[in-house]
């Protein structure tokens, strides 16, 4: 069943988490740091939401963070632009950024059971291609920038242009082999929509907006828990 918010989790995020969707990202009128007492709140609402076991090496960070995507989701991309910039603050050493892909296409992800992104496996088994060829970042960027252009045929275009893959087809097999598998994980631990994060092995809850200040006060909280 999905996650749902208890009323005091409601009434903690209604307190002090606004959260403005606008245009491509996230959009905040300059946040006044959280006070002692709302830190306080978010880590007793934070203990409160259940722990799991992940099965994915930190390699050696502090706090690994783990987002179940689909290039097509809207959420998928405001998160991109609102969390990014934040995760790029921290070291390697403290946390360990994981994307994991959960298209929303039965045809790749047999966690679900209706089609909701028709293009998704496609752009998520060209991201795969990308990735050894040092071109992932980019093309992530670019399917975002472009997410309702994404077709069968400009997946392939922005593969071949931007990700400097010559062997889509070629490659195709092993690639959306690798898609499944990590479908089938996000359907393991239960994810169930995009995204799906999870912070030291807690899931944001499903109807829970964490603004980008929000986020980084997590982070933090687990640095702090580390030490």
């Amino acid at each position: 069943m999905p996650l749902t918010m208890s009323s005091l989790s409601r009434k903690l995020f209604v307190a002090f988490a606004v959260l403005v969707v606008a245009g491509a990202g996230y959009a905040q009128t300059q946040p006044a740091p959280l006070t002692a007492a709302q830190r306080s709140e978010l880590e007793r609402w934070w203990a409160t939401q259940s722990q799991v076991a992940m099965p994915f090496t930190n390699d050696g960070a502090k706090v690994l963070v783990v987002k179940f995507n689909d290039y097509q989701c809207p959420p998928c991309r405001q998160t991109y632009h609102a969390y990014e910039p934040i995760l790029a603050k921290f070291k390697p050493s403290e946390v360990k950024y994981l994307m994991k892909h959960f298209p929303l296409d039965p045809s790749c992800n047999a966690a679900v059971t209706s089609l909701v992104h028709p293009v998704a496996c496609d752009a998520a088994a060209a991201a795969v291609m990308a990735r050894p060829k040092g071109s992932l970042d980019k093309l992530t960027a670019w399917f975002f920038a472009h997410q309702e252009e994404l077709t069968a045929a400009t997946v392939r275009t922005a593969a071949k242009d931007v990700g400097g893959v010559s062997d889509f087809a070629a490659a195709y097999p092993r690639a959306i082999q690798e898609v499944k598998t990590d479908a089938s994980l996000g359907g393991v631990l239960q994810v169930q929509w995009t995204p799906t994060f999870f912070i030291n092995g807690r899931r944001i809850p499903r109807g829970v907006s964490l603004s980008p200040q929000l986020f980084e006060a997590l982070l933090e909280l687990e640095l702090q828990r580390a030490k």
